[in-house]
């Protein structure tokens, strides 16, 4: 999740605070080397390129961010918030250990696929999306990517699902105007069988022009 306002409610992600990580992203050696699983190493390191490094910090509105995966804290707190639910340790020692952080995406992204599949939102798999001039038919990896969006209800991905996948819909954008579809897109055909224990992802190529 990316909207401050949102951020317990969808139990999601505040991330990429552009003004203070370097979007460089771990690559999927380094990924593998902390214990990541090696067939889902590429998307891995997909999301990490949009997020952050092992040492990135983000900050903006009272919240902090932290690691590859950008896991916030509470408002105005070092801890708290998604961080502490995963990580039961200091700021410092997280960016300090990459096996944790890997190990806590895993488990943030599994409970996510849960809630995605309860609320409804994997129905938008086999649909293609279009936005900025690029289309990409959906996959599980696609809506394991914008759930760092968060995947509550009325979360962004809720609120593209309930627009018919209109990315122009109210509400389907952060603060910072980068869409839920922008994600949805770029993390499309991975594989994720490490998550959600099937596979439907076909290349990492990418998505193709219209």
């Amino acid at each position: 999740m990316r909207k401050v306002s949102s951020f317990f409610a969808n139990a999601g992600f505040l991330l990429t605070f552009t003004s203070s990580i370097a979007m460089a992203g771990q690559n999927a050696v380094s990924l593998m080397a902390a214990g990541f699983p090696s067939q889902c190493a590429e998307y891995g390191a997909n999301v990490s390129s949009s997020e952050g490094n092992w040492n990135s910090v983000g900050t903006s509105n009272g919240f902090s961010c932290y690691g590859a995966f950008q896991f916030c804290s509470a408002k105005n707190n070092a801890g708290g918030g998604t961080f502490g639910k995963y990580y039961n340790g200091t700021p410092e020692q997280f960016l300090n250990d990459p096996s944790a952080q890997v190990n806590a995406w895993l488990r943030y992204q599994k409970n996510e696929w849960a809630t995605a599949q309860s609320n409804g939102l994997t129905s938008a798999i086999g649909k293609q999306v279009c936005y900025n001039g690029t289309c990409a038919t959906l996959t599980q990896s696609s809506i394991l990517k914008a759930c760092q969006f968060g995947c509550g209800k009325n979360g962004k991905l809720d609120n593209l699902v309930d627009a018919g996948m209109d990315c122009n819909a109210a509400s389907t954008k952060d603060s910072k105007g980068t869409s839920v579809c922008k994600y949805l897109i770029s993390g499309a055909g991975y594989d994720v069988s490490c998550i959600t224990s099937s596979n439907d992802g076909v290349n990492c190529a990418g998505p193709a022009k219209p």
